[in-house]
């Protein structure tokens, strides 16, 4: 027996999630596009028109500003998450290049924090988050991301075969890893080197290095990845020397983490 859920929340949210991906929806268009009736749209969109959770532009239903509180108060509440962003500043500003710090949602990766330095000018998620000023909150897959490979590895095999019967292994790029047996391969090197790596598996023209971040309870708390072309990840660059900076700054992060939460994390 599955686990129980509250099928209007489940409603509300399918509302929300549809609006969001039709970039704004008229009732009738989510009566046709969910398969409800206009009256029991119509009730749902009241609802969360009415706290904030959806504004209304003529007869288009658009998400609401009140997500963008709960969005920044969700990054913020731990302290960790803070201590991360600053290793994501610093780690920018020492090698130019973009750098992310992904968690865990969902069983897929979500953007939390991220550092564009001035000379890093890859585009890389334009076709993600064309309309975004920011690409923080974004979902990537785990299988073809640096961060995502790195949270992986630290699951039990089980674990990762269910998050792949839950999302697959879509196709990125042609590098994108898409058979288990390959991507199993690939999480026991991580395992054993502590380093993930992506090579033109997410955007054509791109390579990251990735590594998890541990809490002092041992759980993971998510991962940074420093991100940049091809042409600027040479590949002693690639492989030496920025996996040997990116465990350098993780460690020191961890040690801030647990020197942060000599009360206990939370």
């Amino acid at each position: 027996m599955g686990k129980q859920t509250a099928k209007t929340t489940e409603r509300s949210l399918s509302i929300i999630n549809t609006i969001q991906n039709l970039g704004g929806a008229t009732a009738s268009e989510l009566a046709t596009e969910l398969e409800i009736a206009k009256s029991t749209i119509h009730v749902h969109l009241r609802t969360l028109l009415e706290n904030g959770y959806l504004a209304r532009e003529g007869e288009q239903y658009h998400i609401g500003l009140r997500f963008l509180n709960h969005g920044e108060y969700a990054r913020s509440r731990k302290r960790a998450y803070m201590l991360a962003k600053n290793t994501v500043n610093k780690i920018s500003d020492q090698t130019d290049e973009e750098v992310e710090f992904v968690v865990r949602n969902n069983n897929r990766g979500i953007l939390v924090h991220e550092s564009f330095h001035q000379d890093s000018q890859f585009p890389v998620k334009e076709q993600h988050a064309p309309n975004m000023a920011t690409s923080a909150g974004i979902y990537y897959h785990l299988h073809n991301v640096a961060t995502g490979k790195a949270i992986l590895a630290e699951l039990s095999d089980d674990h990762v075969e269910d998050v792949l019967d839950e999302w697959g292994l879509p196709a990125q790029t042609e590098q994108t890893i898409t058979d288990r047996e390959t991507l199993f391969d690939e999480l026991e090197r991580i395992r054993e080197e502590g380093i993930a790596f992506t090579d033109e598996e997410y955007v054509d023209g791109l390579r990251e290095v990735g590594r998890r971040v541990k809490t002092p309870d041992g759980s993971v708390l998510g991962a940074i990845a420093i991100i940049g072309p091809k042409y600027r990840f040479s590949s002693e660059r690639f492989i030496d020397e920025l996996p040997t900076l990116l465990r350098n700054h993780v460690e020191d992060l961890e040690t801030a983490i647990e020197e942060t939460y000599m009360d206990g994390f939370r």
